[in-house]
């Protein structure tokens, strides 16, 4: 393992861990909270450790040598390009009213569909140049 991957997973890490648990206690609290600014904040509060997620892997790519960085972003750039295809065609699809689909689970879904595309295209990219 890397400095760079070391640093990435003390810092990834934690925020998965707490995005995770304040995940959870926000949904708890959720469900007897009903003043409107509260709810929201306690909806939003998940966002925060996820931010530092994202803040851990901009600063591993910063640390990556040029061709480990250019692999990534190709693998960013085809995540991308994937996601956004798809959600336009089924944007088409419920525009038709082919399918009605639930717009909050679909919204929350976009990041973690993201991070599979990326993940996926990574090992393509990276069997690519072997």
């Amino acid at each position: 393992m890397t400095p760079a991957s070391r640093r990435y997973a003390r810092e990834f890490l934690p925020a998965m861990a707490a995005y995770a648990v304040i995940l959870m206690a926000s949904t708890w609290f959720l469900r007897s909270i009903e003043a409107i600014p509260l709810r929201a904040l306690l909806a939003l509060l998940p966002f925060v450790p996820v931010v530092y997620a994202a803040r851990a892997l901009l600063h591993f790519l910063h640390a990556m040598d040029e061709f480990q960085r250019k692999l990534q972003l190709e693998a960013f750039a085809l995540a991308a390009l994937a996601l956004t295809l798809g959600s336009f065609a089924l944007g088409l699809l419920a525009a038709a009213d082919v399918i009605a689909p639930p717009v909050d689970l679909v919204l929350m879904l976009v990041l973690p569909a993201f991070c599979v595309l990326h993940g996926l295209f990574a090992c393509v990219a990276a069997r690519r140049y072997r």
